[in-house]
């Protein structure tokens, strides 16, 4: 290592020069780096959270969970599924290893819940978020106005989101809180009916007429120009109008439904201080620089809110406490830096010397800035928390440095090559205890967790000052000595010459002759008591490590802590069924008596309305943003005060949150799991009852809550199945009855609105739910058509037959007529047959006329006669013509008739046949195919890997997590429980465990570590051994300091004691490394023991004071900032160095002692035993020689 010292030296100039420019480079790389509140941390699970509005807690948890459930649980790497299930929401947490590749895993469960959106409910919305940090909100903002509330919203999302999202760093910013529109079509059923109107092409109507298309483009003058078919309707009269097609044609949406906008009802309502508000929350992107953030949004709004009219209120920024926790933590450092500079120029009172070894610390600090820069870290307290405790260690290689070329210099001048031989003298030792303590630090890189997340940067950190301060203390610091330590005679040239280092001009046997200072006279006697009395030096000690771990049960002990970054939470549980007016009134006293709270600067009102749940009280929030410097604890117990004024005060929960991660937002999660809900209820009683007041626990809170009332509708399966319903056709029915159904959004007026179908006059209380008209449905229609077409059918046959029975009665009677016809005519043939025999038999007489005239008469009269035969055949002949177009016209009539009638009657059957075919089926009530029953179940179903669960959450008091811890396991073990119910702890309990075992087992590592340094150090097993022994000593003063302070044992303290096993053995190494040296050169064990102690002593002493005082001020908290992880380190590391300064002045020696005179004596005995053998062999060829 003294090749960097022997190169620096050689050049001194450039070191100063490469000295200065990283020190610039830090300074850049410091205005450079991001600052925030926290690491970034990526937790390994994802959150599904589905909606679907309606839908009770049972019917969620079968339709929505289960399904999504099972596909998480189907994704690779997925270790546990947890969910909570109440009234149409569902929220779904899937975890996996921390060593699982979180960006693979979350991918993976996208797609598998994208498989099962299909088969949810219609309507469900689902989305799936990350467990990383990044979704932390960077700021949250209430705004109100005097302004119209409408016109307000409008203008904040016109202007101030807008203007927000432009700001660097902002990924989006969300709006809450406004009355948003929707438009409402209430579905007519009789016209609908009337008008053979299908409600299903609605939908697809109104947003194919309310969107915009493309349709390529057209040339202009000016070049290409868009064209776009369509676009927004232009107001809720033009929505009316649309047209939609039917069976019979195309008619207007007013025809069968009326359209009309309301207001979207509201999730919850917001006011600040008294006033309705609406909310900002600023979503920062990937890796933004949330400090910028907050100062470009405050910017903005002091620019927007004049015009506006606006008063914005913070509600959330991270912003003033990351940059007062930094501004805290500089002044500690700056402090500490401080003190630490006092103490060495106490020691070596030299301000020469003092300044060459103080320079060391700003200049690692700036190399570390440069390495968290280059390793892309942040400002954060952890890293802050590391550059501070950094400043007391960065020092001590530069003191031992400065100390041994001081010491070895004395009065003389100093030359190159007596620096570089102090230098040499010390290198090694400071390099192994450098070394040993960054290795300490390697094993938190294999921690998961929380623990692992959090600490790594804060490894990183110490790693790179520890390192540079190394480099510091071997390059820059000898060159400093050089030019500031050098008393050169007048005339002297301005530069020596780098020669060769000699050995003769200091020997390591030289500085045994050197005098005692006054520190050495004065603590040498007793260090050298112990050694005379090692036996019961190790037994004294050991029985303080015997009593320290004994005391350390007195020790409270927590995970991380409480930030300080606190702000109150209020509860107001109202009366059961208020309404929103009611809880309105109720707040309102309630705000005026906490604005009057000292300390309180704002209040934010959160007040639940769509959640209410009929029979359970609605509860209201409060979140109190307390004035800068107010005590929590003494607005805590004003705000306490306040209840008493407001009148029964158990309707009020008061909570502190923090803004860190801590213990204040989780407890121990005891979660009760089994099938039967009556024994998890017992069961989760039982123990609430039995934890609530036990020492050690804050509060208890159960996630089982009174029954809430529902109406349960249950199905006749077959009676639905038969008529063409299903759960999922009931239950659709019922929410566009009850709460309408959204088909998607348009846009309107230049703004997307949602649609929501509903229908028209349907009876929305729960006795008129029974007589709630079902729509029809297609198989309903398809039953009526096949009736109709029976029927038809069956009268058609009747007609038919009724025909064929006339036929036959026809001919029946035509037969009759024309036997009786026969008959007659048959007796008039005989009977004109006995006329004609008569007249054939009878005598022919001739009448002759007698005269001519009488002949002449003859002749006329036969010619008359002859006249009026003929006349009359032919009158006959014209009649029978007349007759027989009579009969032809009659017959051209009757056909005429008939084929009119079969026309008729064939429209007739057509016309049947068509409303056969167009039949509609009578709309069934919801009773005639179901039973609608109020019942009483549970608001909330919560699942873990599909079992049902309670979860109580236990709330320890501050720093009494262990006393909480047992009290639980006490409860389980203790407490007669119902069978079928078994338990897990998880929540801060688990996360405690699993953190503890992680670095208990990384602490073994880094012993594992340290040894293999030291061997490599010290070439030998059993010098190590002597440290290894020695480092449970260290933890007395650790612990003894905890005890004192109160301060509990949490991450932050294990941390501390992870970082001692590589302090404790920093000073020990450079003792050892001296003694051996001496014994080396010669001198004898107790010589060198005796003088390396007191060489030693001084450096070991001003590197200990150096580190504890720089240390003080963070352990004091003067500033409070990162008090949470900061004070609880400093305090471990200050108890430690005390005890392992004394560990390493007085048990390391005696120890060693020990060790080294067993050894020799050892030695001596084999030396002794191979004399012996020596003798007896010289003996034995003695005698052989005289026989």
């Amino acid at each position: 290592m003294t090749l960097l010292t022997r190169a620096s030296l050689a050049n001194r100039l450039i070191a100063g020069l490469v000295t200065l420019g990283v020190a610039a480079f830090g300074l850049i790389a410091m205005t450079s780096l991001k600052q925030e509140l926290m690491p970034p941390m990526a937790m390994p699970m994802a959150f599904v959270s589905a909606q679907s509005a309606g839908v009770s807690p049972e019917d969620m948890a079968d339709t929505v969970t289960e399904p999504l459930e099972q596909a998480l649980e189907s994704v690779p790497g997925v270790t546990g599924v947890t969910s909570n299930t109440s009234a149409g929401t569902a929220d779904i947490t899937a975890e996996w290893p921390f060593e699982a590749d979180a960006d693979e895993t979350l991918r993976a469960i996208r797609a598998a819940t994208d498989t099962v959106r299909s088969g949810l409910p219609s309507g469900t919305e689902v989305e799936v978020f990350s467990g990383s940090t990044d979704e932390t909100p960077a700021m949250m903002l209430s705004a109100g106005s005097t302004e119209d509330a409408g016109h307000f919203a409008d203008a904040l999302a016109g202007t101030v989101v807008p203007a927000l999202e432009s700001v660097p760093g902002v990924q989006r910013v969300d709006l809450a809180g406004q009355e948003e529109q929707r438009i409402i079509i209430d579905l007519r059923a009789d016209d609908i009916e009337k008008l053979r109107v299908d409600p299903s092409a609605v939908a697809p109507a109104l947003e194919s007429r309310g969107a915009a298309l493309p349709a390529g483009q057209a040339e202009s003058d000016d070049g290409p120009v868009a064209v776009t078919v369509g676009g927004g309707i232009a107001s809720v009269d033009a929505v009316a109008e649309l047209p939609i097609e039917t069976e019979r044609g195309v008619v207007r949406l007013a025809d069968f439904a009326d359209v009309h906008a309301e207001a979207e009802p509201a999730g919850s309502l917001s006011r600040v201080n008294g006033s309705p508000a609406l909310t900002l929350t600023v979503m920062p992107a990937s890796g933004a620089n949330v400090v910028e953030i907050s100062h470009g949004v405050q910017q903005q709004l002091d620019e927007l809110a004049p015009g506006l009219h606006a008063t914005f209120v913070t509600v959330f920024d991270q912003a003033p406490f990351i940059e007062q926790s930094v501004h805290d933590l500089s002044v500690e450092g700056g402090l500490g830096l401080v003190f630490a500079v006092l103490v060495i120029l106490a020691f070596l009172w030299s301000w020469r010397s003092t300044i060459i070894a103080a320079v060391s610390i700003p200049l690692s600090l700036l190399i570390t800035m440069a390495g968290l820069w280059w390793t892309d870290n942040t400002l954060n307290v952890l890293t802050l928390g590391a550059l501070t405790i950094a400043i007391g260690r960065v020092v001590d290689d530069s003191i031992v440095v400065i100390e041994n070329i001081a010491r070895r210099k004395g009065d003389g001048p100093l030359t190159v090559d007596g620096i570089v031989a102090s230098v040499r003298q010390v290198a090694g030792a400071i390099t192994a205890s450098t070394l040993t303590t960054v290795a300490v630090f390697l094993p938190i890189a294999f921690v998961s967790g929380t623990a692992g997340q959090l600490f790594r940067p804060f490894a990183v950190t110490s790693s790179i000052a520890l390192l540079a301060s190394l480099v510091v203390a071997l390059t820059i610091v000898p060159v400093l000595a050089y030019w500031f330590m050098n008393r050169r005679a007048r005339g002297s040239g301005s530069s020596l010459p780098v020669t060769a280092p000699s050995r003769t001009d200091h020997d390591e046997l030289d500085e045994l002759a050197t005098p005692q200072d006054r520190l050495q006279r004065t603590l040498m006697p007793a260090l050298a008591a112990t050694r005379r009395h090692a036996v019961w030096t190790v037994v004294g000690a050991s029985l303080l490590l015997i009593a320290t771990l004994l005391m350390s049960s007195m020790i409270r002990t927590d995970f991380l802590g409480a930030s300080g970054a606190a702000s109150l939470e209020l509860t107001q549980t109202t009366e059961t069924g208020a309404t929103a007016d009611e809880l309105i009134a109720a707040a309102e006293p309630v705000e005026g008596a906490l604005a009057k709270v000292d300390g309180v600067d704002d209040v934010l009102t959160t007040i639940p309305v769509a959640s209410r749940v009929a029979g359970e009280p609605t509860r209201i929030s409060y979140s109190l943003q307390l004035a800068d410097g107010a005590e929590v604890d003494a607005v805590e117990s004003a705000v306490a005060r306040s209840f008493d004024d407001l009148g029964d005060p158990d309707r009020f929960t008061m909570s502190t949150m923090d803004a860190a991660v801590s213990d204040g937002g989780g407890g121990i999660a005891l979660q009760i799991r089994g099938s039967d809900s009556a024994a998890l209820r017992q069961a989760s009683e039982q123990l609430a009852d039995r934890l609530t007041g036990e020492s050690g626990v804050s509060a208890v809170e159960s996630s089982i809550t009174g029954e809430q009332p529902i109406v349960r509708v249950t199905l006749d399966e077959a009676r639905a199945a038969k008529l063409g319903f299903d759960r999922t056709s009931v239950s659709v029915a019922i929410q566009q009855a009850l709460a309408g159904t959204p088909i998607g959004s348009i846009a309107v007026e230049g703004q997307e609105r949602d649609i929501v179908l509903r229908t028209a006059g349907a009876d929305r209380t729960v006795t008129g739910l029974s007589d709630l008209l079902l729509p029809v449905t297609p198989q309903q229609n398809a039953e009526a058509q096949k009736r109709a077409s029976d029927a038809l059918e069956r009268e058609a046959e009747a007609e038919a037959e009724q025909a064929r029975l006339d036929q036959a009665a026809e001919f029946t009677r035509q037969l009759d007529e024309a036997g009786t016809q026969r008959a007659e005519l048959g007796a008039q043939i005989g009977e004109m047959r006995q006329q004609l025999t008569a007249l054939e038999q009878a005598p022919v007489v001739p009448d002759r006329p007698r005269t001519p005239s009488e002949e002449a008469e003859v002749r006329a009269q036969e010619e008359r006669a002859e006249q009026i035969s003929g006349l009359r055949e032919a009158i006959s002949a014209a009649e029978a013509g007349i007759t027989a177009a009579d009969e032809q016209a009659t017959q051209v009539r009757e056909a005429q008739t008939e084929a009119a009638d079969q026309l008729a009657e064939q429209q007739e059957a057509e016309q049947q046949q068509r409303e056969a075919g167009e039949a509609r089926a009578a709309p069934v009530t919801l009773g005639q195919v179901a039973e609608v029953t109020e019942t009483e179940t549970a608001p909330s179903i919560e699942r873990s890997g599909g079992e049902r669960q309670v979860v109580l959450t236990v709330t320890p008091e501050d720093g009494q997590l262990d006393r909480a811890n047992a009290a639980v396991a006490a409860a389980i073990d203790e407490e007669s429980l119902p069978a079928g119910v078994s338990f897990a702890v998880e929540g801060v309990s688990a996360e405690q465990s699993d953190a503890f075992a992680q670095l208990g087992a990384a602490m073994l590592a880094a012993i594992g570590l340290v040894l293999v340094i030291m061997v490599a150090t010290f070439r030998s097993l059993r010098q190590p051994f002597v440290l290894l022994i020695s480092i449970p000593f260290a933890a007395t003063g650790a612990l003894l300091a905890l005890w004192i302070t109160d301060t509990p044992l949490g991450l932050p303290a294990l941390i501390g004691l992870l970082m001692l096993i590589g302090i404790v053995v920093t000073n020990a190494i450079v003792l050892m490394d001296l003694i051996n040296r001496l014994r080396g050169a010669g001198a004898s064990l107790e010589d060198a023991i005796h003088h390396g102690t007191r060489l030693r002593l001084r450096p070991i002493l001003m590197t200990a004071a150096a580190t504890i005082f720089a240390l003080l001020p963070m352990a004091f908290g003067l500033t409070g900032g990162g008090v949470f992880i900061s004070q609880p380190l400093a305090v471990v590391v200050i108890g430690g160095l005390v005890s392992s300064t004394a560990l390493t002045l007085v048990l390391v020696p005696v120890l060693y002692g020990l060790m080294e005179r067993g050894r020799e004596r050892g030695r001596w005995r084999r030396a002794r035993r191979s004399a012996r053998r020596r003798i007896r062999r010289a003996e034995q060829r003695s005698l052989a020689g005289r026989a």
